[in-house]
């Protein structure tokens, strides 16, 4: 490429990270062009689309979502919350007067949408039941019209113009991959400075460098769910295919880790700390064992922006870290110490991290 040409393909690339990096200006921008679009698709329509045109781009907002199929189920999911609302609108006010009318279909529509075909979608069911019982008493069908199938037509557009411009959001998902292997290495670091604290911390000083790492497994586990999601219905998810399948797996294989280090830590805080007489580790072990999740915290820390090299010599210097406990217990094995199951325990644990991080 020649240098006149590379300065603007950086500044494309550089365009397309920042878009990347904040999915939510590119949905905002596709929500907006829906709203316009599903707008002036209605103004030909005349009749209810003349009276209340703005219910065209508030379905149209409702189904712009963050995958193809989202929006689809949005879109079913927000009509048939509209529908619902309606009909408790309509029943409510034929056989009880506004003022108990409101609290009524309030109540109702409040215990509806929390059913769980609705979804997000829910909330729209007192909404919608308010609209109809105030808004359209005086015109009930018109209005109806003009609120269901007009949202409907807009929720089409929004579904539309999603298939069109298919959401991608696999940066995000990058970034969180890397807030987890972050997490899961200050865990092991800060189990690794209570092991070399000059006094073993009791079980509460333990609980207080035990990490809930919990939300983060979680999310592992929803971001996998995302990867396989954002494929359906998604005519450039072929292109992608290749890093949503490494995304993928790298998030299940980061959801195990994530299981292993909250194990391990669990193990300090039950076995290892100054209110027992007999500790998993002790002094003897306790340095090693320091100095192994330290190397794995290193390890899980690489990105790989060093190369593939630099990663081989993290790796090699975990994998030596943790063979170097490995032989330490086993002469204490040989020299007649029976409890070292635990420790066992902990090299186990810290072998699988290197093996997997």
């Amino acid at each position: 490429m020649s240098s006149t040409h590379r300065p603007v393909a950086d500044r494309l690339a550089q365009g397309r990270d920042a878009l990347a990096r904040h999915p939510r200006g590119p949905r905002a921008a596709k929500a907006a062009a829906a709203a316009v679009l599903a707008w002036l698709a209605v103004q030909p329509l005349g009749g209810a689309a003349d009276e209340y045109p703005y219910y065209a781009p508030l379905g149209a907002v409702i189904a712009v979502s963050s995958t193809v199929a989202d929006s689809v189920r949005a879109s079913l999911q927000g009509v048939a919350a509209i529908l619902l609302g309606a009909t408790i609108a309509v029943t409510v006010g034929a056989v009880v007067p506004v003022v108990p009318g409101l609290a009524l279909v309030v109540l109702l529509g409040t215990v509806a949408a929390g059913w769980w075909r609705l979804g997000e979608m829910g909330d729209w069911v007192p909404i919608s039941a308010l609209f109809v019982l105030i808004i359209g008493s005086s015109g009930l069908l018109d209005y109806l019209t003009g609120y269901v199938v007009l949202t409907g037509m807009g929720a089409a557009v929004g579904v539309l113009v999603n298939a069109v411009l298919p959401p991608m959001p696999l940066t995000p998902g990058d970034r969180e991959l890397s807030a987890v292997r972050e997490a899961l290495a200050a865990q092991l670091d800060d189990l690794a400075g209570g092991l070399r604290s000059d006094e073993l911390p009791n079980q509460e000083a333990w609980l207080e460098r035990h990490h809930d790492i919990r939300p983060q497994a979680r999310a592992m586990g929803l971001l996998v769910a995302q990867s396989t999601q954002v494929r359906r219905v998604n005519w450039r998810a072929r292109r992608w295919q290749d890093r949503a399948d490494r995304q993928a797996e790298h998030a299940r294989a980061l959801e195990r880790l994530s299981l292993v280090v909250d194990d391990l830590a669990g193990l300090l805080v039950r076995s290892e700390n100054a209110d027992r007489e007999v500790v998993a580790l002790g002094p003897r072990l306790r340095g090693p064992a320091a100095s192994a999740m330290e190397a794995v915290a290193a390890v899980l820390r690489d990105q790989g922006e060093d190369g593939e090299e630099s990663r081989s010599e993290l790796v090699g210097e975990a994998d030596a870290a943790v063979e170097e406990l490995a032989d330490v217990v086993a002469d204490r094995m040989r020299a007649g110490v029976t409890d070292v199951l635990e420790a066992g325990a902990v090299v186990v644990a810290l072998r699988q991290l290197v093996a997997t991080a």
